[in-house]
């Protein structure tokens, strides 16, 4: 199994103002993970610029110690939205926005379109990750974490107590996701990044008694602030929560800004 595989687009679809999903079809024998769970992370190889297939070869010979002389193609971490099967197809949720590399592809995706899917991981990876005694929970997001959240309360088990606080640009970027969970949903519709107004919301919360957990996914400076007022208003100790920072405002690019976990 190579570094990077190909995967080519099946069909393109605006599920929303402001989301594209695609999906997408291992070519060759290779499959995505199968026991993946929630935030389950994926990174994407996108071609360059007038190009319509990733240059896979290129991170295979990087990772093979081969020095080559051509520019990088573009990369960026996002979040496996749904897997089908035995892992051949699986979706990804695309956030579009002005200027960035994967909103821009995605605006312009066709199927038979090419990208790199990076395989060099052994197992899966997530964050979401709730103690076993957990008795309800508390997930926060923004446009960028609602796809792992959305896998996440699609894959709830049967009763889990759930408020889930999704900040999104417009009113029609609110979806509708089916659980086996008894989730209560708050939408905040606003610009978001570094005004975000996801804080403030979460600090007005009142938390159910008993053990909980809490799982935060949006621009990082915000998950951050958020963390902080779980810790500080909630009391919630750090066991039981996860701030990830998806992205950095005013920052672009893979190296400069990795998905990171801020606990």
């Amino acid at each position: 199994m190579a570094f990077c595989e190909p995967a080519e687009v099946v069909w393109v679809t605006r599920i929303s103002p402001s989301v594209i999903r695609v999906r997408l079809r291992a070519v060759g024998p290779w499959r995505w993970f199968t026991d993946g769970r929630g935030d389950e992370r994926i990174d994407l190889a996108f071609p360059r610029p007038g190009e319509v297939a990733a240059d896979v070869s290129y991170f295979n010979d990087q990772h093979a110690g081969i020095t080559r002389q051509d520019s990088s193609p573009p990369w960026r971490h996002y979040t496996t939205r749904k897997v089908h099967g035995d892992g051949a197809e699986f979706d990804v949720d695309f956030v579009m926005h002005d200027g960035g590399v994967a909103a821009r592809w995605a605006r312009s995706a066709e199927p038979g379109n090419v990208l790199g899917v990076f395989r060099g991981a052994a197992a899966s990876r997530a964050y979401h990750a709730a103690p076993v005694d957990t008795q309800w929970q508390l997930l926060v997001a923004d446009a960028t974490g609602l796809p792992g959240l959305a896998r996440i309360v699609e894959e709830l088990p049967e009763g889990m107590v759930v408020h889930a606080v999704v900040e999104v640009p417009a009113e029609a970027d609110c979806q509708e996701i089916a659980s086996r969970g008894k989730v209560t949903w708050t939408w905040v519709t606003d610009a978001g990044g570094a005004a975000s107004a996801l804080p403030d919301t979460v600090e007005r919360l009142s938390l159910p008694d008993g053990p909980g957990y809490s799982w935060v996914a949006c621009e990082a400076a915000v998950a951050r602030r958020v963390r902080d007022i779980l810790r500080g208003v909630h009391a919630q100790p750090r066991s039981r929560h996860r701030a990830i920072g998806y992205w950095t405002a005013g920052v672009a690019g893979h190296v400069e800004q990795p998905r990171e976990a801020l606990t």
